[in-house]
């Protein structure tokens, strides 16, 4: 008897489906942990809908810093990215994205409240924050590149509460983020943001999984597809945001 027990833990165990997920975990309301340090947010919720679609799918999701998310990938502390990760050309040739994306992010200028700023070239020689590596960064050093006799100053930071604080303390003039998240974290710290018409892209946001994990990356595409268009996902966007998000 307890040969055969051995024998049907075994093939259980065999036949499951392993869902290691990194996640930044202090990024709400996409990723963050909950009163209880459970694994909540739009990314992690999105991830446990589409673990809902696949037989015996086992979630593990792992607390990682920003910036050392793609390392965490690659070492193969885990096997799945859900942190709103957007597609860049260096990204594209190491890792695999998703088939279809879960959400789009938009990358805007954001203010404190008493600013009345519709465009960045009405900033005078700014100093302007971002998430170092993230999309957000990208696109502001590409602005820069392309509008050369624009001045400013980037100043690069490794959490986003920190970076709403500088904004407070008047150490920057402005942010580059997903307004969504700042004026979350802003209301936290009883800061008054301003998110400006200046944006810079709508950005599709993906999963991402390391080259040698096509089989997973295959599974979840099947899942995220299903949960799709049965309206899984446009339902979660509108709980969390209030709007269609996710297309």
């Amino acid at each position: 008897m307890k040969i055969l027990i051995a024998i049907f833990l075994s093939l259980s165990t065999l036949f499951s489906v392993d869902l290691k997920v990194g996640s930044e975990n202090a990024y709400k309301p996409f990723a963050y942990l909950d009163e209880k340090n459970n694994a909540t947010g739009y990314d992690n919720e999105v991830v446990k809908i589409v673990a809902s679609y696949i037989k015996d799918a086992k979630l593990d999701f792992v607390s990682v810093p920003w910036n050392a998310i793609f390392s965490g990938l690659d070492s193969a502390k885990f096997d799945i990215i859900a942190n709103q990760i957007v597609k860049t050309k260096e990204r594209e040739e190491k890792y695999i994205f998703s088939k279809f994306p879960y959400f789009y992010g938009v990358s805007t200028l954001i203010t404190l409240e008493d600013k009345n700023i519709t465009d960045i070239k009405e900033l005078n020689n700014p100093k302007i924050g971002v998430t170092v590596g993230s999309n957000h960064a990208y696109l502001l050093e590409n602005y820069l590149k392309n509008n050369p006799n624009f001045k400013a100053q980037i100043v690069y930071y490794k959490t986003s509460p920190t970076l709403v604080a500088d904004l407070k303390n008047k150490r920057l003039d402005a942010i580059v983020n997903d307004p969504i998240a700042i004026v979350d974290y802003a209301k936290a710290q009883n800061i008054k943001v301003k998110p400006s018409a200046f944006v810079f892209e709508k950005v599709p946001v993906y999963f991402v999984f390391r080259k040698d994990s096509k089989k997973l990356a295959n599974l979840v595409d099947e899942a995220l597809e299903k949960a799709i268009k049965e309206g899984k996902i446009s339902e979660l966007s509108l709980k969390y945001f209030g709007v269609d998000q996710s297309q």
